[in-house]
């Protein structure tokens, strides 16, 4: 396992209402103090994204979308716009869905992606390079400068729930199909691959930042694959934890997982299991981010909340 972490402590920066309905997904900028949170409309089935300050708490845009990414510079935000038929009798049918890029902070679109399904999306390290998931289980590749197709991955046959880039610019799928894959995009070739045993339900995915260890958890099993070295550490969730927990997310650096639980949410350690902060929430908590330097937690909730946390670490 990875050297153990010191106890963490939460201070509630403060709390925004963004809507009367579940928030579904949040975000915070790698280099700005933009962050994003989205929930669904309560009497609609389009879903939209409110975009704020963490340092300011102001509001910046409001627009719509299912799905949302930052660009590593902050100064973009990929979004999933879905497109609907409106059949007789007001049911509304998905038609086709496309990728809009959009200034972080105006919501104004500069580019779109089509023919693309939308069910990850993931940005290269230097913001060129756009991954998103199309029909029949791939990803494509795009330059986000001149919205061309330059890359593809191709080797799964089962929904790619998950993906990352390395810093080489190869690309890191999870697959419901129980594969782990890194490929190379613009040959379409795979250079690793981790099947994973006793479970097709990747939950999570993370990478370290010089790309030498790569965390996902599938069902309730964390695996800590190191890819160099072949390497695998893997334990049960259920086997450390004293209570049931549905994992959020991990941190960047790979040292932290954040677990929804029925009394509220915890932190625990990746590399002990040990849990090193939990606290309670009269509602569910339903979403959770860290931003890139493991100092703030965004978390959302049921009731359309979002709680901004600055992250303080307790050691000796």
């Amino acid at each position: 396992m990875l050297e153990s972490s010191p106890r963490i402590g939460l201070s509630l920066r403060f709390s925004r209402v963004c809507s009367k309905a579940e928030i579904t997904s949040v975000g915070i900028s790698p280099s700005t103090s933009a962050a994003f949170a989205i929930y669904k409309a309560e009497q609609a089935s389009q879903s939209w994204i409110d975009v704020f300050d963490v340092k300011t708490q102001r509001g910046y845009s409001k627009t719509s979308g299912s799905q949302a990414v930052f660009s590593p510079q902050g100064n973009s935000i990929a979004t999933v716009r879905d497109w609907t038929v409106q059949l007789t009798g007001g049911v509304d049918i998905h038609h086709s869905s496309s990728i809009l890029i959009r200034d972080a902070t105006t919501g104004k679109t500069s580019s779109e992606l089509k023919a693309v399904t939308g069910e990850t999306i993931a940005w290269s390290k230097d913001g060129r390079v756009l991954a998103v998931g199309e029909e029949r289980n791939r990803v494509g590749v795009w330059d986000t400068r001149t919205s061309k197709r330059i890359g593809r991955v191709m080797s799964h046959f089962d929904t790619i729930t998950h993906a990352a880039f390395m810093p080489d610019n190869s690309l890191v799928t999870a697959s419901r199909d129980g594969t782990l894959r890194i490929t190379n995009p613009a040959t379409a070739k795979t250079l690793r691959r981790l099947e994973i045993e006793g479970s097709s339900i990747p939950r999570a995915l993370a990478i370290s930042l010089g790309g030498h260890r790569i965390v996902s958890i599938w069902g309730t099993t964390v695996h800590v694959w190191m890819p160099y070295s072949n390497d695998l550490t893997s334990y049960n969730l259920n086997s450390v934890r004293a209570k049931e927990g549905w994992p959020l997310c991990i941190s960047p650096d790979g040292r932290y997982l954040v677990c929804r639980t029925e009394d509220g949410f915890d932190i625990m350690s990746m590399a002990s299991g040990e849990v090193v902060f939990e606290r309670d929430s009269d509602t569910f908590v339903t979403a959770g981010e860290f931003s890139l330097d493991g100092n703030i937690l965004i978390l959302g909730k049921m009731d359309g909340t979002v709680d901004v946390w600055d992250v303080i670490e307790k050691r000796g």
